[in-house]
């Protein structure tokens, strides 16, 4: 039985042994990966600080030019509120102007048809008139020209 106890003391040990092996190779893992990770922090503080100071700084540039924007805005704001009354009276002025020519226009239509009236009507007279003797001559001289042509083409012949 003795043997069998320090068989089983041997195999103890050993699994005693392997164990403690394996967790300091355990520990140095760790340490090597908590070391690995104090660079990365240190790292990323620096680029953080970075940051930190590149938006400061664009921080202090932009806020100046959101300033002016804001300040050019409210100007414009000014002149356009400024413009409104001035742009609805050209409207006013022009619908106005508009109304105006409408009313010379017809005024001139009006005129125009009164005087074509005023000289259609005697024009008419006389045409009624003179249609009857006017047209009776002007068809004789028109025969007669006919006539002395035919004469003209025959005698020469």
């Amino acid at each position: 039985m003795e043997i069998v106890l320090y068989i089983l003391g041997a195999i103890v040990l050993v699994a005693l042994l392997w164990f403690i092996v394996n967790a300091v190779r355990t520990l140095h893992t760790a340490d090597i990966f908590f070391a690995d990770s104090k660079v990365m922090l240190e790292d990323m503080k620096k680029d953080i600080n970075q940051m930190t100071s590149d938006v400061t700084v664009i921080r202090i540039h932009a806020v100046p030019v959101l300033d002016n924007v804001a300040d050019i805005t409210k100007h414009i704001s000014g002149i356009t509120e400024g413009l409104t009354p001035r742009v609805e009276a050209i409207y006013d002025t022009v619908d106005d102007t508009l109304n105006v020519i409408r009313g010379v226009l017809d005024d001139v239509e009006r005129i125009k048809d009164s005087v074509v009236q005023t000289i259609e009507t005697p024009l008419n007279v006389v045409k009624r008139t003179s249609t009857g003797v006017v047209g009776t001559i002007v068809k004789g001289v028109g025969m007669v020209r006919e006539l002395i042509d035919e004469f003209r083409k025959n005698g020469k012949s």
